[in-house]
Order: C-alpha cells, then sequence, then structure tokens
C-alpha cells in the first residue's frame, strides 16, 4: 500500500505538467469541508488540520462543517447533491467512497457521485488483545478461534466501519468466526478493549502504541504489508500469516461534476499544504502517513479499494438492512 517512491514520481510528473493555473475567479468566497464525522478525534482533527493550511494558500476560508451521522452517508449525500461548482467538498473515507455503497441495502448517493480529488494518506492498524486476553500473538488468536468459534470477541467502532470490514479481512484469511461486537465510536470501543469486555480490536497504530506503553493493550501486529519505519519493532499480520493489508485513508472528494480544472487547481493546492513539513508533523502526530498523489492516482486506488472489498463482503455476506 504505501508505494511512496512511485507516488512521489507520478507527482514529480504531474506537476511539471501544464493545465495547473488557477481557475478564474476560483475561488472568490468560503469554501466549506463536509466532514461526515463528529467534532474531536483524528479524523476532525486532521480536517481541520489541512482545512486551516488550505485556507492560507487560497486566501478564502475553508470552513469545516461536521455532518455525522449513518456511518457517513448523511454527510456524503449533502456533497453528492450540492451544486458542483467547487465550493462544497468532502473529507473522504473508505466508508464514504467505497463501503457504504457495497454494504448497505439503501443507499443515497452512488460511489460515482463522488469526484476523487486529493489524496491525504494513511493510518494503519494494529490488531490489538485486551490485557486480559490469554492469548500473546496472532496465532494464539487463530488457535482459540478455531477451537471455540464466535468465542473471541472483536470491536469495532460501528456496523460498516472500516474495522468492521477489516475484522471480516482477518476472518476471511485466517478460516475462522470472530464475535463482532459494533460500539458507537473508536473511545467507546477502546474503553471497552481496556477494560477487558471485549478481547480484540484494530485500532488505529497511534492510539494502540499509547495505550501498549501504559501497559493497558498489547499489540499483536500492524496491518500494512511492510513494516512501519515508525515502529519497526512490531511485526505485520502478513508475516504471521494472515493475508491483511488495511489501513484507513483519507481525502477530498467533490460532487461528480465539478468542472476539471478546478479539480486539477485543488489537488495541486492541496498537495503543496501536504508537502508542509508542519503539517506533515501534525499529520503523523495522528498517525497519518502522508502520501499525496495525482487524482488520477486516488480514482485508480479507489478502484482497487472497491475491488477488494467487495470481494470480502461477498465472501463473508455482509449487508446491512436499512
Amino acid at each position: 500500500m504505501l508505494k511512496s517512491l512511485l507516488v512521489g514520481v507520478h507527482l514529480l510528473l504531474a506537476l511539471c505538467m501544464p493545465g495547473f493555473s488557477q481557475p478564474a475567479g476560483y475561488p472568490d468566497r468560503s469554501i466549506k469541508l463536509v466532514v461526515p464525522w463528529p467534532t474531536g478525534g483524528p479524523t476532525d482533527a486532521i480536517a481541520r488540520l489541512v482545512a486551516e493550511k488550505l485556507s492560507a494558500r487560497l486566501r478564502q476560508p475553508v470552513l469545516v462543517d461536521n455532518r455525522p451521522g449513518a456511518n457517513g452517508i448523511i454527510g456524503a449525500t449533502a456533497v453528492a447533491r450540492a451544486p458542483a461548482d467547487g465550493y462544497t467538498l468532502m473529507l473522504a473515507l473508505p466508508e464514504t467512497n467505497v463501503l457504504n455503497p457495497l454494504i448497505y441495502k439503501t443507499v443515497s448517493y452512488r460511489k460515482e457521485d463522488l469526484q476523487p480529488v486529493a489524496f491525504f494518506g494513511v493510518r494503519p492498524f494494529a490488531l490489538v488483545a485486551s490485557s486480559r486476553f490469554k492469548g500473546k500473538s496472532v496465532r494464539d488468536v487463530i488457535q482459540a478461534a478455531k477451537e471455540h468459534p464466535n468465542s473471541i470477541s472483536a470491536a469495532s467502532w460501528g456496523m460498516g466501519s472500516t474495522a468492521h470490514l477489516a475484522i471480516a479481512m482477518v476472518e476471511q484469511s485466517a478460516n475462522v468466526q470472530l464475535l463482532h461486537i459494533p460500539f458507537p465510536g473508536t473511545a467507546t470501543a477502546m474503553t471497552q478493549l481496556i477494560g477487558g469486555q471485549v478481547d480484540l480490536m484494530l485500532l488505529g497504530l497511534q492510539p494502540a502504541a499509547d495505550q501498549a506503553s501504559a501497559g493497558k493493550l498489547s499489540i499483536l501486529g500492524v496491518s500494512s504489508s511492510k513494516r512501519l519505519e515508525t515502529h519497526s519493532d512490531i511485526p505485520t499480520l502478513t508475516e504471521q500469516g494472515l493475508d491483511v493489508d488495511v489501513a484507513l485513508w483519507y481525502g477530498i472528494a467533490a460532487p461528480a461534476k465539478v468542472p476539471v480544472d478546478i479539480q486539477e487547481f485543488l489537488n495541486k493546492e492541496i498537495n503543496a499544504v501536504l508537502a508542509d513539513a508542519s503539517v506533515i508533523k501534525g499529520l503523523r502526530h495522528h498517525g497519518l502517513i502522508v502520501e499525496a498523489q495525482p487524482r488520477q492516482a486516488f480514482a485508480q486506488f479507489l478502484d482497487g479499494e472497491s475491488a477488494k472489498w467487495a470481494a470480502i463482503v461477498k465472501a463473508r455476506n455482509i449487508r446491512i438492512e436499512n
């Protein structure tokens, strides 16, 4: 997933191409950035950090508008139906741009209604275990789950969330059945995990590392395909026999028919923000590894994500009636 060198070459080539001049008269007023999640927490913080720096570059306010609810459907629907003039953008996540159209019986927008504009990067997961869980390794988890199906509980921050689908990917790879327990948000799920009410969770690596350092959780492995430079002592799940390469990712999307010149301009400006050392540091604080891309590369990435998750959804028969 972390193909930074290739992405960097693509980005450099893209920036050298013509067509990056500022569209006439754009922007001449404030831009709304819809965040389909509540205030507080890393997702909101990531959006506000980028919005602040982008405001300075555009010399127009980029105003964060939190519209939480229904696994991101409420916010995504608002953006999909907004005028395609470049003044309404959305913080894109796997739920909004890939998962919801795959797993919900009824969704008020299509994947094609949201145009990928800019890619921020990824927040890898760590598979963590409660301090009360007797197993100490991925092998222990798999063995226990095979011997006693549905006895090992795994928390997520909600039905249809990236964490839920990541659990399903672990199940599919290990050929086991875990007991998925969705909670209303990451904080609640983590509290239950620390308290020993649930056994496992796929949690953002940075908060996982913080809790592990405090002795409240144990990290069994990271969900990236290769070990991470920042936590090179933690083995990957792949090393331990699981075909699991998954991360929470972030980007910017817009209504589908936003003019191409505005899309290109926003991609250039957002990528410039992501190249700022203070932004890189701030995003790293929230566990995000920056991987700026041309918008076409982001679109190709989404196609790959859709294919990957469609296979998991079908194999695990995941469907949400709403």
